[in-house]
């Protein structure tokens, strides 16, 4: 069998989850070896490329993170020109090519612009909404990352059993425990920050519900003695401007620290050094970053809603995201005992071991054979 995989994510939107999720696997479903080839495409405005993945130029692993990558990835239309069994697309069937006559599969992660449509910017609104019912009729398979994200998929456009498939997610290997102090010395030397902190990361979108945790840290800091910090880490979107404007009001400018977008490679550092990991999301297919915390043996609060619970069982503090004492109090709570804090830390360690990328793509392995066989009658 011969896979193609649309590879714009990987190299045009780094350090997003969707890169993540399709780096990782392409890697493990490479090391399974039981695919007779891996090629990834490349459409652009006057020729499609096409690489082996094994025979990519490094200049093009390396990447660019593109601000235009969504406007590209909406409007291009192309057809994969090497005969492959199986396309495989991973951002939500956005860009699958409609021509293609073998087997098309999709990762569709969870339907936000559904669930969720005051959170979503309108371009990208309008254009799922007018187009994921044709995208899910085109695709011979759906993958999707959650149960909870299979019945929205399936409440929302009535998609039969066999045409789902669920593949959890995983924690990257890079994510590991590692020496506290040292972690806040790099955090330090790199970015300057001198003092204990909590952390958030994931995204600037309203359904990520920064606006209640800052309100929730402003109790924090008002009842905590100690002076702390809180991290947000993540590409200033349109809402940056809205949350620092809440920051200001609240006199937390001293306290609260916008980061912006941090490579990959310095996130253990950040996760290893917090305090805790605040995740007060309203709603996820998946939520990497609660995972990628748990591995390195941090404390994570998290929400209570949508596939959260699924993913994390009992292994982290789990909060009511719309209520800003509810999320102050659990972060007071978790500060001030340690019997709790290592606790969660020991918990979320051990619910990490459950997640395996090796698995992710061997259950991708199977999607893509039910696929071809249905293709093939």
């Amino acid at each position: 069998m011969n896979l193609g995989i649309d590879g714009r994510v990987i190299t045009w939107h780094i350090g997003s989850g969707l890169a993540t999720y399709t780096n990782n696997l392409l890697k493990n479903l490479s090391r399974l070896q039981q695919l007779k080839g891996i090629f990834l495409f490349y459409p652009l405005k006057d020729r499609t490329d096409c690489f082996n993945i094994n025979d990519i130029p490094r200049n093009l692993l390396i990447g660019e993170r593109r601000l235009d990558f969504w406007r590209n990835i909406y409007d291009l239309k192309w057809e994969p020109n090497y005969p492959v069994d199986v396309f495989h697309n991973t951002v939500n069937g956005i860009g699958l090519p409609g021509n293609f006559k073998g087997a098309k599969i999709i990762t569709l992660h969870d339907l936000i612009p559904y669930v969720l449509p005051e959170t979503v910017d309108r371009p990208h609104l309008d254009y799922t909404i007018k187009n994921t019912p044709y995208i899910i009729e085109d695709a011979s398979q759906i993958i999707t990352v959650s149960h909870y994200s299979k019945t929205d998929i399936q409440k929302y456009f009535g998609v039969s059993d066999d045409k789902i498939t669920v593949t959890h997610l995983a924690a990257d290997s890079i994510f590991r425990p590692l020496d506290r102090n040292n972690a806040k010395r790099v955090i330090f030397n790199k970015y300057g920050v001198d003092k204990n902190y909590l952390l958030y990361l994931g995204g600037f979108s309203r359904r990520k519900n920064i606006d209640r945790l800052i309100r929730a840290f402003k109790k924090v800091i008002t009842e905590k003695e100690e002076v702390i910090n809180l991290l947000i880490l993540g590409e200033h979107s349109r809402s940056f401007e809205t949350l620092w404007r809440l920051t200001e009001e609240l006199e937390l400018c001293d306290y609260v620290k916008f980061l912006n977008f941090v490579p990959t490679a310095d996130l253990p550092y950040f996760y290893n050094g917090a305090e805790i990991f605040i995740y007060p999301s309203l709603y996820e297919g998946f939520g990497l970053p609660p995972l990628e915390a748990m591995q390195c043996g941090i404390p994570v609060i998290t929400s209570n809603v949508s596939s959260i619970p699924e993913i994390v069982g009992d292994a982290c503090l789990l909060i009511n995201p719309y209520s800003v004492e509810n999320i102050s109090d659990s972060i007071i709570m978790l500060l001030s005992d340690m019997d709790k804090w290592q606790k969660y830390s020991l918990m979320g360690i051990e619910k990490a071991k459950e997640y395996s990328w090796q698995e992710t793509a061997a259950k991708t392995l199977e999607a893509y054979r039910k696929c071809l066989e249905k293709t093939q009658f």
